[in-house]
């Protein structure tokens, strides 16, 4: 169980950095053409603020079962009830991906990621 909860975790930072990877190819070619186009930048600047949004908001989207939970069969549940979390709280447990090496010590060293701690959830096999 361990190990999914780590490989979901790795292909969910793979899939929300997607919109990041089109960024940067979007970057680059704005840098060649040195043309600042309106659309170009306007699409740039969604795709850099799509990346946090999709990784704080994957399980909210997904109904507490992400890309790679799904793949994995895992889910989200709140200790107190044993029912899927609210959508604020399943937000919030993903607000800590910003400081991801923390965040992986933590997955590793304990199997609970900084954001179930502070929200109160076990990821559980389904």
């Amino acid at each position: 169980m361990k190990l999914k909860r780590i490989l979901a975790w790795v292909i969910d930072w793979n899939l929300s950095g997607i919109p990041a990877l089109v960024c940067a190819l979007i970057f680059r070619e704005i840098a060649k053409s040195q043309k600042l186009n309106p659309l170009c930048v306007l699409i740039f600047a969604f795709f850099v603020l799509s990346f946090p949004a999709i990784f704080v908001f994957r399980d909210v989207i997904f109904k507490g079962r992400s890309i790679a939970k799904r793949i994995f069969r895992l889910h989200i549940i709140d200790n107190q009830t044993n029912e899927l979390p609210s959508k604020p709280k399943q937000a919030i447990r993903n607000l800590f991906f910003f400081i991801y090496p923390v965040e992986a010590v933590m997955l590793i060293a304990t199997n609970k990621s900084i954001g179930d701690m502070v929200t109160n959830t076990t990821i559980v096999k389904k």
